[in-house]
């Protein structure tokens, strides 16, 4: 049932397991319930896609800062009002995205975060 408390688990999920899930959400600190919690399931689920998470905002950040490079090397400084739209759009993406996986992490929820639940599911940790 995604998007409802895991029925294992259910409304008594242990609460060092639902901050632990909560913390995979904050950048790189998904690696410490990842080393800490690896025997536990929902830990897991959501180490996996806060990885995810992290490794698509690696990959963003990276080419934002080629486009920027590219652009303000051919176009000068014109190019710099386009870029900062883009680096806060993308800011106010992956902490919305953050946010949503720390709520459903504390609330006791597996429910897969919107693309990146995809690519999660690959992920072999």
């Amino acid at each position: 049932m995604e998007g409802q408390p895991n029925s294992q688990l259910t409304s008594k999920l242990e609460l060092d397991s639902r901050i632990f899930a909560g913390l995979s959400y904050l950048s790189v600190l998904f690696v410490v319930p990842w080393i800490t919690k690896r025997d536990d399931k929902f830990v897991m689920f959501h180490v996996r896609q806060g990885a995810a998470l992290f490794l698509a905002e690696v990959v963003v950040w990276f080419v934002l800062w080629l486009l920027e490079s590219f652009l303000t090397t051919v176009f000068s400084s014109g190019a710099l009002t386009l870029i900062s739209v883009l680096y806060k759009l993308a800011w106010l993406f992956f902490a919305a995205v953050s946010l949503a996986g720390v709520y459903f992490a504390v609330k006791g929820m597996e429910k897969q975060l919107p693309v990146l639940g995809l690519l999660s599911r690959n992920l072999k940790l």
